[in-house]
């Protein structure tokens, strides 16, 4: 399991780049797997596992990070 940030997404089309402090690595909304409960943006915590893509590596499996609060 990997961690990262996405820095890149197109809500248009559907996919973006999350960045894992190497590279950044393709996306698409679908391999969100708790994207109902999430906007997905520029930002966002996630982690990830990374699968072999068409073009490469892409990221499958993402859970975007809940924020603790801080008290």
């Amino acid at each position: 399991m990997f961690t990262g940030k996405i820095v890149r997404f197109n809500k248009d089309r559907g996919f973006g780049f999350i960045n894992n402090g190497e590279e950044d690595i393709f996306f698409f909304a679908d391999s969100i797997l708790n994207r109902e409960d999430f906007y997905i943006e520029k930002g966002l915590g996630v982690t990830f596992e990374i699968a072999p893509g068409y073009k490469g590596p892409q990221a499958v499996n993402i859970n975007i990070k809940k924020e603790e609060s801080a008290e």
